[in-house]
């Protein structure tokens, strides 16, 4: 036995030892290219408990001060971060940083929240000698936080370059933070390094959130969770183990939604105004719609304008608002009585909209003409016979046992193909909540469900698709929950307060590579 034990306790004195370079390498391992995806998979489902944290990064790291001796950290305060003319002055004071300097790994440029838009987010620029790509993971001491490891989508081809210019989040709040900047090569193996240390201020929001443990072997689909919590106007980004990794500023409102388009993401940041931004959180486009109160609802078709519902002297209209030019148009005037809740994604110019009165769903055609119209409705003969509308109802007998009042109504992530629009709600099933994710025939005007979550919960609730997840919203309770295909919990969170909203985003593609 003594001779087993020997070189076992030369092995865990070398492990030991070990620095904290050699063991992030390690545990977060370099990888053929061919496994390179895997382990970004890996990586990014902030699941790990695996850490790179280690004592000596105490030592070794360079602390991030924005202030006094050692002074490493640019500050522009930028304020009004949602006004016309900030994120242009904004961007040409960081241009003129960079290039009035020449930024390396060693001697980066680095600017805290340079646009205004996200709280402790910090900017890095530099350069390096040879192409590579970016990972960063932020660990703390605290063995129940996972590392957050993210590899930054720089946008060139095989992720590959010599020039990094990318907006770091994922610090945790009230903690003293490790961040580890590597260039790795195409295989995902260490070639540079850089170590800092960041004390996060604290958040009024909650560092973390309380999750139940399942025995279900499925996990949580990568991304993170954007919670809209009820009075407050402030969004926040929790991580797959209820970690608090991202707070976004707004000018007085959330609303409800929150798109991820392209490279950009799309939210209300007043009860009137929707912004698009980058993934460095540069403001690239304001829509704001005036004369028709609050957006009730909004979506974004992709180009240059949002659709969005409001009210004007008791009639209830469809918006559409031009980045570009800043106009809002109403495109379609609800007849009175029919009440709007929500509506999807446009596709085609057709929009399908959610009405709590009567209870339905209504598609809407045509909506670049002159004259958008009515192609059909989803709902009950007898709720809908008083309405111009009453011939246009479909004979589908799906639909009409479902209560949609105040639903809202989901683009699937498969989105519109040969004629099938692909649609996910909350609906109450007879008695019983239920999440549907189902397909439309816009020719045949008749429904088929795909899955269904009848999950019980009780009050205003939402689901949506995410990653052929459901994602299923207690607004009252303060609870969100993902389900996997089968209907069985892969992670319950207990926000504690009601809450507007919550969606699921990967950011894959605007800050975050997905191999």
């Amino acid at each position: 036995m003594k001779k087993i034990r020997k070189p076992v306790i030369l092995t865990l004195m070398l492990m030991t030892g070990l620095t904290a370079a050699g063991y992030f390498l390690l545990t977060k391992g370099s990888g053929t290219e061919g496994s390179l995806t895997t382990q970004i998979q890996q990586q990014q489902s902030d699941l790990l408990m695996d850490k790179a944290y280690q004592i000596d990064l105490e030592q070794s790291a360079v602390e991030l001060k924005t202030t006094g001796a050692g002074k490493n950290v640019s500050d522009f305060k930028t304020q009004n971060a949602y006004q016309a003319n900030t994120p242009a002055e904004a961007k040409g004071r960081l241009e003129h940083l960079i290039q009035r300097t020449s930024p390396s790994l060693n001697e980066p440029v680095i600017v805290l929240n340079p646009f205004g838009t996200c709280e402790g987010a910090m900017f890095f620029s530099f350069q390096t000698a040879k192409a590579g790509m970016i990972r960063y993971t932020i660990t703390v001491a605290d063995s129940s936080v996972p590392d957050f490891v993210r590899y930054v989508n720089n946008g060139k081809e095989n992720n590959m370059s010599k020039k990094h210019e990318f907006a770091v989040s994922g610090f945790v709040p009230g903690m003293e933070n490790y961040l580890i900047l590597e260039v790795l090569d195409k295989k995902g193996r260490s070639l540079e390094k850089k170590v800092y240390k960041y004390n996060a201020p604290a958040s009024q929001a909650a560092k973390a959130v309380l999750h139940e443990e399942t025995k279900n072997s499925e996990e949580p689909k990568n991304g993170l969770f954007v919670v809209m919590p009820s009075g407050d106007k402030k969004i926040y980004l929790y991580d797959n183990s209820g970690v608090l990794r991202s707070t976004i500023q707004t000018e007085s409102a959330h609303g409800s939604r929150f798109y991820q388009v392209g490279n950009s993401v799309l939210y209300q940041v007043s009860g009137t105004k929707v912004a698009k931004v980058s993934g460095t959180g540069q403001v690239m486009a304001l829509a704001q719609v005036n004369g028709y109160g609050n957006i009730m609802d909004f979506s974004y078709d992709g180009y240059d304008n949002i659709y969005s519902l409001g009210r004007k002297k008791g009639i209830y209209y469809l918006l559409g608002t031009s980045f570009q030019t800043g106009k809002t148009t109403a495109l379609y005037q609800f007849p009175k009585g029919i009440v709007p809740a929500s509506l999807t994604t446009p596709s085609g110019g057709s929009v399908y909209v959610s009405c709590s009165s009567p209870s339905g769903i209504v598609k809407l055609e045509s909506l670049t003409s002159k004259k958008p119209k009515v192609s059909f409705v989803l709902g009950k003969d007898t709720d809908w016979k008083k309405t111009k509308w009453k011939k246009k109802v479909s004979k589908d007998s799906t639909v009409p046992r479902w209560n949609l009042a105040g639903a809202v109504l989901y683009t699937d992530e498969r989105g519109t193909k040969d004629n099938q629009d692909s649609i996910s709600a909350y609906v109450l099933d007879g008695k019983k909540g239920t999440g549907v994710q189902f397909t439309v025939d816009s020719r045949k005007k008749s429904v088929e469900i795909v899955n269904a979550y009848p999950v019980g919960e009780n009050g205003r609730c939402t689901g949506e698709v995410y990653k052929g997840h459901f994602i299923i919203t207690n607004r009252e309770e303060g609870v969100y929950t993902e389900y996997d295909i089968g209907g069985l919990v892969t992670r319950r969170f207990k926000f504690g307060k009601t809450l507007d909203s919550v969606t699921k985003v990967s950011l894959e593609g605007i800050c975050f590579y997905a191999g």
